[in-house]
């Protein structure tokens, strides 16, 4: 998908969607990017099929958003690029590569993502194997070193890290 057809589609109408078949999934944060810097937020994400993605964005109305797409606007009108860069500000030049806004893109569509969905899914599954291996300790309760062995190698380690996965997710 060329940068001309995805902005076409960002015209100032209050809902656009774009329906990704195969290859063109790849293009998906640079259609993020492009449509956050013209004051639409991506409101889903949807897989229609197993090869087909749907990205569902809304217009933002909000002040400062409306003044980013303006200036997206006039830096366009200017011959300016599409998307701005950002060096990190670092002690020592060159150390340190530019900022692109696909990368700011993928980072934001990650934490969207994150807040809408959190680690429950990977939390509940690390759980019930942890669940799933105390049963297999209480099975083997005849043999006690075996079923010692059992839960200090897998089902205590499980329990406490089903406990602690929303944490690092989020800290992460």
């Amino acid at each position: 998908m060329k940068d001309p057809e995805i902005l076409s589609r960002f015209d100032g109408r209050g809902r656009v969607e774009f329906l990704l078949g195969g290859l063109e999934g790849r293009h998906s944060d640079r259609i993020s990017t492009i449509g956050f810097e013209f004051g639409y937020d991506l409101q889903a994400t949807e897989m229609p099929s197993k090869s087909t993605v749907r990205l569902v964005f809304v217009r933002n109305d909000s002040p400062p958003v409306r003044q980013r797409a303006r200036q997206t606007q006039q830096r366009l009108r200017a011959g300016g690029p599409l998307l701005p860069t950002w060096d990190a500000p670092t002690a020592r030049p060159g150390t340190t590569r530019p900022v692109t806004a696909e990368e700011l893109s993928s980072a934001r569509r990650g934490v969207t993502t994150y807040e809408a969905n959190g680690a429950k899914k990977f939390a509940l599954f690390v759980a019930l194997l942890s669940a799933g291996c105390f049963a297999v300790a209480g099975v083997l309760r005849d043999r006690p070193g075996v079923a010692l062995a059992v839960l200090v190698v897998f089902a205590v380690p499980l329990a406490v890290t089903a406990v602690l996965i929303p944490r690092w997710m989020k800290r992460w």
